[in-house]
């Protein structure tokens, strides 16, 4: 059967599945020759199909531009702990004047103690530069950001595995809805052609006088019925390859292969409910997520009570200025240098914020609570999820099996009644009831088969176990 991937060891294994992810979405596409229903009227494979699909499905493709944005979170959290280094400089044409008695009082002159009387202007140029160095020392909020941007990155990861299962699944679906309706068209046209044959052989009893004229009525309103069917099946069959062109970009297809002779239904392996719960208890993707979710939020809770914590940082500065002339550095004084080196500690405590800090831990502890509800919820969907396509699985087994051996009943009696028919000892509704009975039982038969492959990777997606190799599998199933 198809084969089932290991638990992960731990939480932590989605970032190495997400590596892995991006390895086999390149590798794959160039191990596998995509087969299109344009090129030289070949009939599309499963592969061919998903991988159109994986370039051109939008909801997979924003899941991993989603996953390289939250990428980008964690190098600036960490930036925020790395030392902050800045430059400047500047470079100025400069104007100063100043007029009055400067040191009134202070200084004795010959004109007493007046002070100097100064009436001076000045014109210079003045450069300068300054660097700067800035390192947290202890910011406990920013460690927190720093470890929030991890669980992020791994939340994002997990959410491309998501995309990537649904796209699968999706594909699949898709791809077996289509053969379904195929088969549903086929089975149709032969069911209308049956019951003209009907019509016809009524209409050569009624020239013969075998039969009335209502018999005949009632062969030409079930042939017309018949053919309201083959309409229908048609339009089903349009509207699902519609679909099967949107998972692809648009591309159109004719024909799909259908499944072989090498498909032979199996139970899951192992064939045991509790074995596949405990799989999806550890390795159920959207579960995973909302875990993910939950530590967020924790963290996020200590994020905000961390506000009430002090913060200590170290500078240091250098700055120079030098200038051709200037007042302030002295009366009409040039050729003037300064420089300003200094190296501090910064330690900041808050007191008062009016409430903000409360208020921001109070929200953070609800949205943890939330997280933790949701998280709850994804366990028990993955349990009941888990459950019922396991069921549908082992149950499927048996359905096929029965609606096999109702295909030849089925066609055994439709014989029986076309002979009965012939020798007048069965009616016409006798064999027409024969005739749609038969190819109801195909068309039951045939959507059974397709329908337990999605049943099977239904539990394959619920827990956590879907992979390439799955449709790889399935695609050595079709008719080569």
């Amino acid at each position: 059967m198809i084969p089932s991937r290991q638990p992960p060891s731990n939480k932590r294994q989605p970032f190495s599945r997400v590596r892995a992810l991006f390895l086999a979405a390149v590798l794959i596409p160039t191990v596998i020759p995509a087969l299109s229903a344009a090129d030289g009227g070949e009939p599309a494979d499963l592969v061919s199909i998903y991988i159109k699909a994986l370039d051109a499905n939008p909801q997979y493709q924003a899941a991993v531009a989603e996953f390289r944005e939250a990428s980008e979170a964690k190098p600036q959290a960490l930036a925020k702990l790395l030392p902050q280094i800045g430059a400047g400089a500047g470079a100025g044409e400069l104007d100063q004047a100043v007029s009055g008695n400067f040191f009134r009082g202070v200084l004795d002159t010959d004109e007493g103690g007046d002070g100097i009387q100064v009436n001076h202007r000045n014109q210079f140029y003045s450069v300068g530069y300054q660097v700067g160095l800035t390192q947290v020392l202890f910011d406990w909020g920013l460690f927190k950001t720093y470890d929030q941007a991890e669980l992020k990155v791994g939340q994002a990861g997990v959410k491309v595995y998501e995309a990537l299962d649904n796209l699968r699944l999706q594909t699949v679906q898709a791809y077996f809805d289509v053969l379904t309706d195929q088969d549903g068209v086929h089975f149709a046209s032969a069911e209308k052609e049956a019951v003209g044959e009907l019509l016809e052989q009524a209409r050569n009893k009624l020239s013969n006088g075998l039969v009335t004229d209502v018999e005949v009525k009632q062969a030409q309103a079930e042939y017309d019925l018949s053919d309201a069917s083959l309409i229908d099946a048609q339009n089903t069959l349009e509207v699902d390859l519609t679909q099967l062109q949107l998972l692809t970009g648009g591309q159109s297809y004719s024909r799909l292969k259908p499944l072989g002779s090498l498909f032979q239904p199996a139970p899951p392996d192992p064939n045991k409910l509790e074995v596949w719960l405990e799989r999806a208890q550890s390795q159920n993707l959207l579960l995973q997520d909302r875990h993910y979710g939950t530590e967020i939020a924790q963290k996020e809770i200590e994020m905000q009570k961390a506000a009430r914590l002090p913060t200590l940082d170290a500078s240091a500065k250098r700055s120079y200025e030098y200038a051709d002339g200037g007042i302030t550095n002295g009366i009409a004084a040039g050729d003037n240098h300064a420089i300003d080196q200094s190296v501090y500690l910064n330690f900041k405590v808050p007191i008062y914020t009016g409430g903000a800090i409360t208020s921001a831990v109070r929200g953070a502890e609800a949205g943890f609570q939330r997280a933790q509800y949701e998280e709850a919820a994804a366990r028990n969907d993955a349990k009941h999820s888990t459950q019922v396509a396991f069921l549908n699985s082992t149950a499927g087994l048996s359905h096929i099996s029965a609606l096999n051996q109702a295909v030849q009943s089925a066609v055994a009696a439709e014989d029986a009644a076309r002979v009965g028919y012939g020798v007048g000892t069965k009616t016409y509704s006798d064999v027409l009831l024969a005739v749609r009975t038969r190819y109801k039982a195909e068309r039951d038969y045939t959507q059974a088969r397709n329908g337990f492959i999605v049943n099977f990777l239904k539990l394959k997606q619920a827990a956590g176990a879907l992979s390439h190799a799955d449709l790889l599998t399935i695609n050595r199933w079709l008719q080569q």
